[in-house]
């Protein structure tokens, strides 16, 4: 009977030691790193916001890494399955998290590009060129006008304006674009040097008639016909050549007065001359010197007799 009871005894002790699970298992280092690699995917997609962004895979993931744990600490030979499980749930929490994580991610706001533009020299002679310079920051690209259009963000380029012109660069980036302006501006040509005058007519020969004008008069006196028959045998001696008459006054009257009546003197005798000299028109000019050119003294009525005078002058080709 005793021995029948200490059979049993033995064959439940035997039966306990037997039965899985029953016996602890000490975890080695590399099992205690496998599931920190574990926990730290899981920590990291809690603090990116699984609890919002994949609530399911988090629990999942949980769920498989304490399991992972508790097989590993049983006493089984082989816990790897339960290992890559747990690691599988923790990469699939990390692929749905990051991107979620990512989207609600405030992104900086791009730098605004910055530019200027300078001229060198800044005023420059018709023909002459000037050296455009520019810089820019926080800018992929520039174009500058009118005229020269893409640049490198930086750089210069020698422009050569027929005429005052304002450039303008605009620098672009990821911030938005900004301008810059330069003003090249250009001299006037200097106007061309006025022709040189024409040569002034020699005079070759010269007639000085006394046509006794009546004061403030202009008109020929049958009287002063033959002085004036003298101005025609005069200038037909000179045929084809240029003639001149000029008019002169005394100085009494006023100044504009005697200018004007000078010139109605010569219109006078130069019209004699065409009507009766046979003379052509656009080979005779008159004009008046009032009171300018006196050949005698105007303060005796002798001397302003001669000076109320019309001269003729012959003129060279």
């Amino acid at each position: 009977m005793r021995n029948r009871r200490l059979l049993f005894l033995s064959a439940l002790l035997l039966a306990a030691a037997l039965t899985p699970g029953c016996g602890a298992h000490k975890m080695t280092q590399a099992d205690k790193d496998r599931m920190d690699s574990i926990g730290a995917k899981i920590v990291k997609a809690e603090q990116m916001g699984a609890k919002e962004c994949a609530p399911k895979e988090l629990a999942y993931a949980k769920v498989e890494r304490d399991n992972a744990y508790h097989e590993a600490s049983e006493f089984w030979e082989n816990a790897g399955p339960f290992y890559a499980a747990a690691d599988k749930a923790a990469d699939d929490l990390l692929a749905k998290t990051i991107p979620c994580w990512q989207a609600k991610q405030v992104k900086p706001v791009p730098a605004a590009p910055s530019v200027s533009l300078s001229a060198n020299p800044a005023a420059v002679d018709a023909g002459k060129c000037a050296t455009l310079a520019w810089s820019s920051t926080n800018a992929t690209g520039a174009t500058i006008e009118p005229g020269i259009g893409s640049v490198a963000p930086s750089g210069s380029r020698q422009v050569c304006p027929d005429k005052t012109t304002k450039y303008t660069i605009t620098a672009t980036g990821a911030g938005g674009s900004q301008m810059a302006s330069e003003t090249v501006t250009v001299a006037a040509a200097a106007p061309p040097p006025p022709p040189p005058p024409p040569a002034a007519a020699k005079v070759i020969d010269r007639l000085a008639i006394h046509v006794n004008f009546d004061t403030a008069k202009s008109d020929i006196r049958k009287a002063d016909i033959p002085e004036l028959q003298k101005a025609i045998d005069f200038v037909k001696k000179y045929p084809g050549n240029k003639i001149s008459v000029e008019g002169h006054t005394d100085s009494r009257g006023a100044a504009k007065y005697n200018q004007a009546l000078s010139e109605r003197r010569a219109e006078a005798v130069k019209n004699y001359l065409v009507k009766n000299g046979n003379v052509k028109a656009e080979n005779i000019q008159s004009a008046g010197f009032g009171e300018t050119k006196p050949i005698a003294d105007n303060k005796t009525k002798q001397g302003q007799f001669k000076n109320r005078r019309v001269e003729i002058l012959i003129l060279s080709d």
